[in-house]
């Protein structure tokens, strides 16, 4: 009688402790998991400007492309603070003017966000139909005819 219960016993410290260690090391990334806003980032102290995640939209008419087609200059605003943005990498199709983005990378001394990552977020097909005012109406319109 008394073994099943030392299994019990011995099966249940080891969810226990398998449970604990996710959570350790979970919780010991490098804190990138968070993306601040572009005035969040801009206000931190220089020495944190390491390895961090910004969001932010892209300002109308700021977007540079170079003949490589990989390398991309950009600001980005939060509607507070512009942020300078050079990445080097493939671009996302999704990457426009006034695009929501998140960047990941460090600030250089030039003061030009140098990003390693460029996330360019999908447009939601649920956002309000305020957002896109007559197109709603023009799409439903050719679609009924």
């Amino acid at each position: 009688m008394q073994l099943p219960q030392t299994k019990f016993v011995v099966i249940g410290a080891g969810v226990v402790l398998s449970m604990a260690v996710l959570v350790f090391v979970g919780t010991q990334g490098s804190g990138m998991g968070y993306y601040m806003t572009v005035s969040e980032f801009l206000e931190t102290p220089v020495d944190a400007h390491a390895g961090m995640r910004v969001n932010g939209k892209v300002v109308e008419g700021t977007i540079e492309r170079e003949a490589t087609g990989e390398d991309v200059a950009f600001q980005m605003t939060d509607g507070i603070a512009t942020l300078a943005v050079y990445y080097r990498g493939i671009i996302p199709d999704t990457f426009v003017d006034g695009a929501d983005v998140v960047v990941e990378g460090r600030l250089q001394d030039d003061g030009v966000f140098a990003a390693h990552t460029l996330l360019a977020k999908c447009p939601s097909k649920y956002e309000s139909a305020d957002e896109y005012g007559d197109a709603t109406e023009t799409a439903e319109l050719t679609t009924s005819e």
